[in-house]
């Protein structure tokens, strides 16, 4: 079963520093028919205009990603933790029993562009963590490859729950056969390019939804980047 959710039709939010895009029901965007998708809780594409950011603020249980597309992001969080994110870098924080941080745009001329992903966790009252990793240097050309798993690894955060993210990078032409676990939910979000799944088209910012299929076929027509969730 395949649901494909078109950027055109996700929530849109725009209050001057922040232009965002929501998947799923997030803030002031409220969609009864788009909430998550299984422990999926958001996706959301950030655009954080030159000196614009999140000032601190609180979150708990809730494991928190964010994938920089262009530009910088500064983080600070009450674990003691600052650090400067870059394109290339995964971030993860879990929650937990509680943390408050901070989400800043460094520059004073430069757009930040950014997904931020959320996760419902399935252990609560954890303590909380920070974990941030380049992942650049591990990508392969029409290959897909680990991100964040339930058990980490080098160089890979660990999840508070039975969910993957993986990162899949294609070149036009190409031809994929991606086999699947039929009782567990895919969700596709394409960071840029376009293809073919089955009789669907995706292109740049588009998500789809794979739930009881033991295999996907996918026909690259673009140049393509996506991130591939794999959810319990």
């Amino acid at each position: 079963m395949i649901s494909v959710r078109k950027a055109k039709d996700r929530g849109h939010v725009n209050i001057g520093w922040l232009n965002a895009k929501h998947t799923f029901s997030f803030g002031s965007y409220f969609d009864p028919a788009h909430m998550s998708f299984r422990s999926l809780r958001v996706i959301n594409n950030d655009l954080i205009a030159p000196a614009g950011g999140f000032d601190t603020h609180p979150h708990k249980d809730m494991e928190i990603m964010t994938f920089i597309l262009d530009g910088e992001l500064e983080h600070r969080d009450t674990m003691g933790n600052h650090s400067i994110i870059k394109p290339g870098e995964i971030q993860i924080m879990s929650a937990g029993t509680g943390v408050y941080h901070s989400e800043h745009n460094p520059s004073d001329s430069k757009s930040t562009k950014l997904y931020q992903i959320w996760i419902t966790p399935n252990k609560s009252g954890v303590e909380p963590r920070y974990e941030q990793y380049d992942y650049l240097h591990r990508i392969k050309t029409n290959d897909i490859i680990d991100l964040v798993t339930p058990t980490g690894g080098e160089q890979i955060p660990m999840i508070y729950q039975d969910a993957s993210i993986k990162f899949g990078k294609f070149e036009a032409g190409v031809n994929k056969m991606i086999g699947l676990d039929a009782n567990k939910g895919y969700w596709i979000q394409v960071i840029k390019g376009k293809f073919k799944l089955e009789e669907n088209i995706l292109e740049t910012e588009d998500g789809l939804s794979i739930e009881k299929q033991n295999t996907i076929a996918v026909d690259f027509k673009n140049d393509t980047e996506f991130l591939l969730f794999e959810l319990g």
